[in-house]
């Protein structure tokens, strides 16, 4: 599984390189994808939003360890 580490981005920093890794993810027909954002902060808080807005998207879980959000990848027709 990919993943991407959005610790020590800034907000808006965080939110394109997500949106660029979920293209990626959807582009390269990867079925899933887990992202990093650390249990708290601005980023934990604002990551839902983003993932749930993009139409690549399937579905969004929190990780078991709370730390991150396992994306389920749309498929490519």
């Amino acid at each position: 599984m990919l993943k991407l580490d959005l610790h020590d981005y800034t907000l808006e920093d965080a939110y394109q390189k997500c949106q660029e890794f979920i293209s990626e993810a959807y582009l390269n027909r990867i079925k899933k994808i887990e992202v990093i954002t650390g249990r708290s902060g601005p980023i934990c808080k604002e990551f839902p939003f983003w993932a749930e807005s993009n139409h690549q998207v399937q579905y969004i879980e929190p990780s078991w360890h709370g730390g991150s959000f396992i994306i389920k990848i749309q498929k490519k027709f």
